[in-house]
């Protein structure tokens, strides 16, 4: 019963959604997050991420690779209805100088049972006619970072390729890109990625016979059925900036410290919201130990919630987390993404960076 829930849901949401071309809210798959050590700290990591998993979040931190670096993340949604799913890769092209890299994201559900058929014609019900499909998105974005050491600065740019499709109801393909920046002066980093800086671009393929079989069900008054969706979409830009200090307390002991504020160019119900932005800002802490334990927290999402009594509310979404490194393996763990104001279970998280010239 949940996935014939969410099969409802997936087509409600995608086709009713698409009656404007610019969308405020759209391929939000892409802003989950990617990387356990980043989920754990609030998603507050713009400043500071570097290596493989830079290219989701600021692709200007890809450029200290020194070798062939991977990465893999899972998450299991739902009691395991959804899975989360990113793997990644990159290189150098000049060390320090020049890297590329290129993450795969996909967020599913497989299995759906599809029962728009499950009565017939004649008003019997055939289980024979119900058969499953799947419902997924699916990204690969492409990074470029250069370096300039004189100014302290790193540059980079992604350009996405998105497809998302359910089963054989509906397909779209989209492109987009993103840019952002870091900058580093003695312990304190700044970073800035702004995503679908020129708006992505998804065009949608419906079946317009399964379309107008599921429209036509829904009643039977003249006029009253759904409107055939638009084919194209748009989505507007996002920002997030953000600073972080780190540095070592002891021998044994390091401090890494970040905030992030992340936002779109419209109103919404951010903590600081306005007619031409809104934001909300993320925190991070990460405490060290010899340079191979870490223990992580984090808060964020902090939305404005106006019940039914019309009272406001503010609500947030801790995180916690650890990572080991050996050699230089990154073993990563979060327990996070949503909160329990949300009335859904937290997710574990786990992922696995290789920084591979340590392997060789």
């Amino acid at each position: 019963m949940k996935k014939y829930y969410i099969l409802t849901l997936v087509l409600i949401t995608t086709l009713t959604t698409q009656a404007q071309l610019v969308r405020s809210y759209s391929n939000e798959f892409l802003n989950i997050g990617v990387g356990a050590k980043a989920m754990a700290m609030g998603k507050s990591v713009s400043s500071f991420v570097t290596g493989v998993e830079a290219g989701y979040w600021n692709p200007a931190g890809i450029i200290t690779v020194q070798d062939f670096e991977f990465a893999a993340m899972h998450n299991s949604l739902f009691n395991g209805i959804g899975s989360y799913d990113y793997f990644g890769a990159a290189l150098p092209v000049e060390r320090d100088e020049v890297a590329i890299s290129i993450s795969i994201i996909r967020l599913g559900v497989d299995n759906i049972l599809n029962t728009t058929n499950l009565i017939d014609s004649n008003g019997n019900i055939n289980y024979n006619n119900v058969s499953a499909f799947s419902s997924a998105d699916v990204a690969a974005i492409f990074s470029l970072a250069k370096a300039f050491p004189k100014l302290h600065l790193n540059v980079g740019v992604n350009g996405k390729i998105i497809r998302r499709n359910i089963g054989g109801f509906a397909q779209a393909n989209g492109f987009g890109f993103d840019i952002g920046a870091q900058y580093q002066w003695k312990a304190i980093k700044l970073g800035a990625v702004i995503r679908d800086v020129t708006t992505t671009f998804t065009a949608w393929t419906v079946d317009d016979a399964i379309f107008d079989a599921i429209a036509n069900a829904q009643t039977q008054e003249a006029g009253q059925n759904q409107i055939a969706p638009d084919k194209y979409e748009l989505t507007l830009p996002k920002f997030q900036i953000g600073a972080s200090y780190s540095g070592q307390l002891n021998e044994k002991y390091s401090l890494l410290a970040s905030i992030d504020l992340i936002g779109r160019f419209i109103e919404t119900n951010d903590l600081f919201s306005s007619k031409y932005a809104s934001f909300s800002p993320n925190l991070g802490l990460e405490l060290g130990y010899k340079n191979r334990t870490y223990f992580r927290a984090g808060l964020g999402n902090i939305q404005r919630e106006i019940d039914f009594d019309y009272s406001e509310t503010v609500t947030l979404e801790p995180s916690l987390g650890m990572g080991i490194i050996f050699k230089k393996i990154h073993l990563d763990y979060a327990l996070t993404n949503v909160g329990a104001s949300s009335g859904v279970n937290y997710s574990n998280i786990f992922s696995i960076k290789i920084e591979l010239n340590e392997m060789r």
